[in-house]
This record gives structure tokens, sequence and C-alpha cells, in this order.
């Protein structure tokens, strides 16, 4: 009898042992599996702060605006051109975004000034124009390609298969997908702007997309009407369309000048410096830029900035 019992006994004891070292091992299983789920949740919310703070980065990061006050056009046309000036002597391969109009003319006099000076050269140089008119040849008084001849091009030492422009006529489809095409793989180091009553900049109308490329726009009625000027005042010569970059193609330029003089762009100004962003408001898509904006104006320019008129 105490033999059988002993044997019970140690059959018990073997038993609680071993539901013992099940449970022990079950314990630690089950650790194992809790530090593994905490590691995992830890990765997961480290790579949630990670896209959080990539994601400021990208849509946050503010444009850096630098507002330049000139006593007159002149001065104003001085500190414009040094900077292009500046890029030129730093790079001399630089891609130039150029604009037309009756704002930078005096830029380009300095230019070609201190080109004629050897202070740069534009041998390397390429240029992209914002924009042409269509349905007018390139031999046209007022075409932006005789503009640029007349104004820029024959007083440098740019070779001449580096400049281009929109072609507004012929295929005209197909010169935006091209024109589109060649921006895409030529990045713009420096992109030149003029700015409208209506607050234009390039062709792109109030109402234009911000992330619209190349395109043909229907020019807006104050756009012709301001245009006239260039056309003996005669509303009737003025071309009702034109071929653009868009906001986007302009937005993707390292770095922008807006240039603006006369109290007829006061309010285009004022909408830069106010921080508003509007696709009503063309222009206000420069306060979308990731890079470095500077806006030169003169005084009259600025006379309707509600805030910081100092350089």
């Amino acid at each position: 009898m105490n033999k059988e019992k002993g044997e019970e006994e140690e059959l018990v004891n073997i038993d609680e042992k071993g539901n013992y070292e099940n449970k022990e091992k079950k314990e630690v299983r089950k650790s194992k599996q809790n530090l593994k789920l905490s590691n995992l949740l830890l990765l997961i919310l480290l790579l949630i702060i990670i896209i959080v703070i990539y994601l400021i980065y990208k849509y946050k990061k503010k444009c850096h605006i630098e507002l330049i006050i000139a006593n007159n056009y002149e001065e104003m046309s001085k500190r414009a051109a040094d900077i292009i000036s500046k890029l030129i002597k730093e790079n001399p391969r630089a891609i130039l975004g150029l604009a037309t109009g009756s704002t930078p003319i005096g830029l380009y006099q300095e230019l070609i000034k201190q080109n004629k000076n050897k202070e740069i050269s534009f041998k390397n140089i390429t240029t992209y124009n914002l924009d042409e008119y269509c349905d007018i040849p390139q031999s046209h008084q007022q075409s932006y390609y005789s503009y640029m001849q007349e104004n820029f091009f024959k007083y440098i030492d740019i070779n001449p298969n580096n400049t281009h422009l929109p072609k507004g006529e012929g295929n005209i489809e197909l010169n935006v997908k091209n024109y589109e095409e060649a921006l895409e793989k030529h990045k713009i180091n420096l992109q030149l702007l003029g700015v409208g009553r209506n607050s234009h900049i390039g062709f792109n109308e109030p109402g234009t997309h911000f992330d619209l490329g190349v395109h043909v726009v229907k020019l807006d009625n104050k756009t012709i009407q301001d245009n006239s000027r260039f056309f003996d005042n005669d509303i009737s010569r003025v071309p009702k369309k034109a071929i653009t970059m868009g906001i986007k193609n302009i937005l993707d330029a390292d770095t922008i000048i807006l240039m603006a003089n006369g109290t007829n762009k006061a309010e285009a100004v004022k909408y830069v410096m106010s921080g508003i962003i509007d696709e009503n408001i063309p222009v206000s898509s420069l306060n979308t830029h990731k890079g470095k904006v500077y806006v030169i104006v003169d005084k009259d320019a600025a006379s309707k900035i509600e805030y910081n008129k100092s350089n």
C-alpha cells in the first residue's frame, strides 16, 4: 500500500512539475510576443512621426520673399539685373526664364551694358521665355520673338540656339507639348516676371489653376486693353490668344524675380506681400513657391503694401 501511494504521489509531483514548466513556457512565449508587438507598435509610431515631419516640410515650408523697394525705375532695373548678373558669374551655364513687356526693358539694358563691359557673358547661358502671342508670325513687329531680338538678344553674346520661345503659329497643340517637354528637361534657375494690372503672370489670367503647365489662353479684356498700347492703341489688332508657361512651370524655377513699377501695379504687389493665395489672383501663387522670391518694385508700386515697407 505504501509503495503504491508513494508512486501515486511521485506521479502527481511529476505532473505538477510538468504543468508548472508548461505554464512557465507559456509566460515566456507570451512575454516575447508582447515584446514583438511593442516593438512593432513603436516602429509604426516612428514611421508615422517621420511621415508627418516630411509632409510638414513639403507642404508647410514657407516661401522666402525678399521685398526690395527702389527709389525709381532705373534703380529697380539695376537691382534686378545685379541678381541675374551674380547668378551668371556663379553659374556660367545657368538657365534663365525671361519676360517681355515694358517692365524689364531697363533690366535688359543694364545686362547689355554689363555684357559689353565684359563683366558677364551669355555664351553658355540658356533662356526660355514665358509666352508668345498666337496667330501672328515671329517676324511681326510686336511678336515676343521680335521683342527679345530688338531689346536684348542681338546686343549680347548669346548663342541663338540657346534661346527659346513658345511658337504661337502652326500646330499649336504640338507646340504646347514640345515646350512643356523642353521645360521638364531643363530646370530654370531663375525666372523673371512682370505682373499685369489684373495680377496675371506670364499670360496666366485670373482663374488659372496653379498646377497648370504650358497651355493656350484666351486673353482677358483688361490684358488686351493694356497691350493695345503696343498696337497703336488699336484693340482690334491685339491678338486674342497666347501660348504661355503655366503657373506650375513658373513655380518650378529655383528663384523668381517679380518686377513692378507704377501705381497701376500697386494692387497686384499688395496681394503678393499680404501672403494671400487665391487662383483668381495669379500673382498670389508666388506665395506657394518653395524657393526664394525677390519682389523688386519702385515706391509707387509699393504704395499699397500694408506692412514692412523697408528694404
